[in-house]
């Protein structure tokens, strides 16, 4: 993991950063304040938004990184180029959060996670780093895109 700042990231990716940074506003965190925004860069260049959303019994809370992921899947994207997870200490996605983004990454430990904290700090790292023995649609031999 590489710790930076916004202003070293490329423009693409700042927007990306910012586009997580709206998200986290549309939050519904009742429960825990815990207020988390993300946001997905697909392999085509199109960007979504996500948010974490609360449900009082919290297994059924979505996270923010799930959120994005499930809303470029639902626009007909099936890959990840980049992804940035928003909220108030590291950005580190979760262990569920890295099986969904993993669903969409085509299969490259490669693809670019970018935590950034509302300190101001940015933590780069890849999946790979993150889930280095991923079990996803390979495993099965099924190939995203086609779905």
């Amino acid at each position: 993991m590489k710790i930076t700042t916004i202003e070293k990231l490329s423009e693409e990716n700042q927007a990306l950063v910012r586009l997580a940074m709206e998200s986290r506003k549309h939050a519904y965190s009742p429960y825990s304040s815990h207020l988390v925004g993300a946001a997905v860069r697909s392999k085509e260049g199109n960007t979504y938004g996500g948010c974490n959303i609360e449900i009082i019994t919290l297994q059924m809370s979505a996270h923010a990184e799930r959120n994005a992921v499930m809303n470029m899947a639902m626009h007909g994207d099936r890959v990840i180029d980049a992804l940035v997870c928003y909220g108030p200490y590291s950005g580190v996605p979760c262990a569920e959060c890295r099986q969904v983004i993993w669903e969409f990454c085509d299969n490259n430990p490669d693809v670019l996670i970018i935590g950034a904290t509302t300190e101001g700090e940015i933590e780069l790292m890849t999946i790979g780093e993150i889930y280095p023995y991923p079990y996803g649609p390979t495993t099965k031999g099924i190939d995203c895109k086609k779905y």
